[in-house]
Formats: structure tokens, sequence, C-alpha cells
């Protein structure tokens, strides 16, 4: 299996998992269980989050992006995950920069 289907099955299987994580009555939980649920749910949001940095990191360290006629990273993100080209300047710079562990 390539690392590209690898990382294809592992997305598909977060995918599953979430759905069914939000399709469960969480409300139903005492207070004390909901904030358990909601620190674990705090540390993949970094965990996503940090993973999310790399990608980037290495996405626009890598060849400028041929499917907008060579338009700027910051267009590019900006189109794709339809948000501003600051925000997707930002993005980019945060990327570049170093992260502790």
């Amino acid at each position: 299996m390539s690392s590209k289907d690898e990382i294809l099955t592992a997305l598909d299987a977060a995918d599953v998992a979430w759905q069914a994580l939000t399709a469960l009555p969480i409300h139903t939980l005492r207070p004390a269980d909901q904030r358990a649920v909601l620190i674990r749910l705090e540390a993949m949001d970094k965990k996503l989050a940090a993973l999310q940095h790399r990608l980037l990191g290495s996405m626009v360290a890598g060849p400028t992006p041929v499917e907008f006629a060579g338009a700027p990273w910051a267009e590019v993100l900006a189109r794709r995950l339809r948000i501003s080209v600051g925000e997707a300047q930002r993005r980019i710079a945060d990327a570049a920069e170093p992260r502790s562990a």
C-alpha cells in the first residue's frame, strides 16, 4: 500500500469515527464526564492543528501550485479552503515558524 493510500485510509477511518462520535448523546453525560470528553477533544484538536501545520509547511516548501496558473500559495489556499487571502497568508507564515513539541 502506498503512503497516499495509507493516509487516505487513515483519514477515512477518522471520518467514520468522527461521524460515530457526533451521533452519540453527549448531552446525557454527567457534567464531570462532559468535562473529561471536552479535555480529550481539546487534545485531539491540538494534534490535528499540529498535523495541519506540518502538512502546510511541507506544501509551501515544495513547488509552486500549477492548478491555478502559478498563483501564489495564499491565493490557492484561500480558494481551496474558502478562507480569506489574509487568513491563508497567516497560516502560511505560522507554518513557516518552527513549533515546539
